[in-house]
């Protein structure tokens, strides 16, 4: 890199500050004197073109401020899901089961093995008690067919049999956890082999395609959080989507400032097709409300000098000028200029450091001449 700088910058002193040159044109020889004024920046045209000089003139126009803040796909509270044990035991996870595994619908988080537990398992107890009750109904109902029992007697053991059905719970005997929905694995709330009770929640889901993204948006915005109606999430494996162009839309965020937590305020937006789980984090673009009449120029154009920042004005023919700035927002590709440009000004938006290294090169001395 440091070789490519030298040899621009010698390119360019070359080109620019040569103080001697002979140009024929129509069979005879001109001499001119120029005086440059302080400040003019001299860059010829032919070093301009190869070093990729280009310009645009200021117009004033639309445009959209841009903040840039941290996000996370979340859900709303119709998509999440809880996965609870059936019956009180020894929690054992399936294998592979852990945040961010996405699971179909039934498929299998954990077992529950009751066998061991202190006091006996309450459900096979229940198991031999249904058993029981419908042995005893089956008897009573052949005493009866063969007029050896009376009605009353056949009301009873059914009576029996249904209250064993509802002690008893083939899904806590089968021990088995099962995924409520088709989701991401959020979180785990028990750990491997501990005791859990009959009805513990030990897993947390939520639909694999997260609808809701959520920014946080630092609190020095507040008072400009209604301005930001669109968003742009740029994700870290590459995929970068719109909200608008998503049929999406924001729907809210914090109601005041008090609510803002660690400096942020959360800002809440929805989309479809957003295709990553829950948790998921992105670097959110919020785009702000449009503004006509703005003063813009490419970040390009841009040239930072301690902590100033300058851009360079085409002055006409092959003089060029430095000229200090302010800056406003920006949306990562322009930025808009409160302060030093009017409209119709002619700016330099690409081959700057061309500019910059012309700027910086020795100063021709005074008197000079240019032979044509």
């Amino acid at each position: 890199m440091k070789t490519r700088i030298i040899i621009l910058f010698t390119a360019i002193s070359a080109l620019t500050w040569s103080c001697s040159h002979s140009h024929e044109e129509h069979g005879h020889t001109e001499a001119e004197t120029h005086e440059h004024a302080p400040g003019v920046i001299v860059l010829h045209e032919d070093a301009a073109a190869r070093f990729g000089v280009k310009t645009d003139t200021i117009v004033p126009g639309p445009f959209h401020a841009v903040v840039k803040a941290a996000g996370q796909v979340t859900q709303s509270s119709g998509d999440d899901a809880i996965a609870s044990t059936p019956t009180a035991g020894i929690l054992r996870y399936a294998p592979g089961i852990e945040p961010g595994k996405t699971v179909t619908r039934g498929a299998l988080i954990a077992t529950i093995d009751a066998s061991g537990i202190s006091g006996g398992d309450a459900n096979a107890a229940a198991k031999a008690a249904l058993e029981s009750a419908q042995a005893e109904l089956a008897r009573v109902e052949d005493l009866y067919t063969e007029r050896l029992a009376t009605q009353g007697e056949l009301l009873a053991a059914q009576a029996e049999v249904a209250k064993a059905k509802a002690a008893f719970s083939p899904a806590a005997a089968s021990g088995r956890v099962t995924a409520p929905i088709t989701g991401t694995i959020t979180a785990l709330t028990a750990k491997e082999g501990e005791y859990v009770g009959d009805g513990s929640p030990i897993a947390s889901l939520g639909k694999s395609d997260g609808s809701v993204l959520r920014v946080d948006l630092p609190r020095r915005y507040y008072s400009r959080a209604a301005e930001f109606t669109d968003l742009t999430a740029d994700f870290p494996a590459g995929t970068t989507f719109t909200v608008s162009d998503r049929g999406g839309r924001r729907t809210g965020s914090a109601t005041s400032s008090a609510n803002a937590a660690g400096g942020y305020i959360p800002v809440y937006f929805t989309a479809s097709g957003v295709g990553q789980p829950a948790g998921t984090p992105f670097t959110a673009y919020l785009i702000g409300s449009e503004r006509e009449g703005v003063i813009t120029v490419p970040v390009s154009a841009l040239s930072e000098q301690q902590g100033t920042f300058f851009v360079y004005l085409h002055t006409g023919g092959e003089h060029f000028a430095k000229q200090p700035v302010t800056i406003g927002e920006s949306d990562g590709l322009r930025a808009e200029i409160t302060g030093g440009l009017e409209p119709g000004s002619v700016v330099v938006t690409e081959g700057v450091s061309a500019v910059r290294l012309a700027e910086t090169s020795a100063v021709a001395p005074q008197g000079h001449t240019h032979n044509h």
